[in-house]
């Protein structure tokens, strides 16, 4: 495997980095700790394991089906290219409200709410 392949590999968003029950959500909903900008919430609560695990949920109001599912890949995107600077062990579940679904725009948001948590390395 070359060192770009290596590179490429580390910023994928595998299956075992995603938060999949609800009883996880509602765990992280109910006993994390968390932190609010215009157009997102982030909620951090700790894993006990090595993966740090992330989901991205709309809010209801949040127009239709396309919007909602456009919101949620812009945003797993931007997790994605953030995810290498975040402590590993943790549990993260951002809340997206009806905003601008651009990718600088919710880059800029979910930076600003991963340096207000301290999560970064």
């Amino acid at each position: 495997m070359s060192d770009d392949e290596r590179c490429a590999a580390s910023f994928r968003f595998r299956k075992r980095e995603r938060i999949r029950t609800r009883s996880d959500i509602s765990r992280v909903f109910n006993e994390g700790s968390r932190w609010s900008t215009k157009g997102m919430r982030l909620n951090v609560l700790r894993n006990g394991g090595a993966e740090t695990r992330a989901v991205f949920v709309t809010v209801r109001r949040y127009g239709n089906a396309v919007e909602r599912n456009r919101a949620r890949r812009v945003v797993s995107e931007c997790w994605r290219l953030l995810k290498s600077t975040v402590i590993r062990g943790l549990d993260v579940v951002v809340l997206i409200y009806p905003d601008q679904d651009t990718v600088d725009i919710r880059r800029q948001q979910l930076d600003t709410l991963v340096h207000r948590a301290k999560v970064v390395v």
